[in-house]
């Protein structure tokens, strides 16, 4: 049996809790994943960094539409943080607007909705 040591770590964070725990549950199911759920931008961050010193995430899969601090904004201070710059970061939103995502220099997003085979994928790609 595979350690949690040995898994990789992703962090979900998505408002749309129904959501953001299907996704964790459908990660979850793969033996190499190990997922946390976070439902508001601002805990992520937070949860994030406090990761950071011990057990770096190795993934983020990232809403853009959220209260408070959305996902655009998070993923600017993960990026302008040398601490948590490295951490690969997927979009999974409904919002694919070109136009932001280009601004900001992303090309690595999920559109909802999803198949599951693309998600897994597109994960197992981000973690090579």
């Amino acid at each position: 049996m595979e350690s949690m040591d040995s898994k990789k770590l992703i962090v979900v964070v998505d408002d749309d809790k129904t959501l953001c725990d299907l996704i964790k549950e459908i990660l979850e199911s793969e033996p190499e994943y190990q997922a946390m759920a976070v439902y508001d931008g601002r805990r992520a961050l937070d949860l994030i960094r406090s990761l950071n010193r011990s057990m770096p995430p190795n993934l983020v899969l990232l809403d853009v539409r959220m209260p408070g601090l959305n996902g655009l904004q998070l993923y600017d201070i993960l990026q302008s943080d040398d601490a948590t710059c490295e951490i690969p970061i997927i979009f999974v939103t409904a919002n694919s607007d070109s136009a932001a995502f280009r601004s900001h220099h992303i090309d690595n997003y999920i559109a909802k909705p999803f198949e599951t085979s693309e998600l897994l994928n597109r994960v197992a790609a981000a973690l090579d």
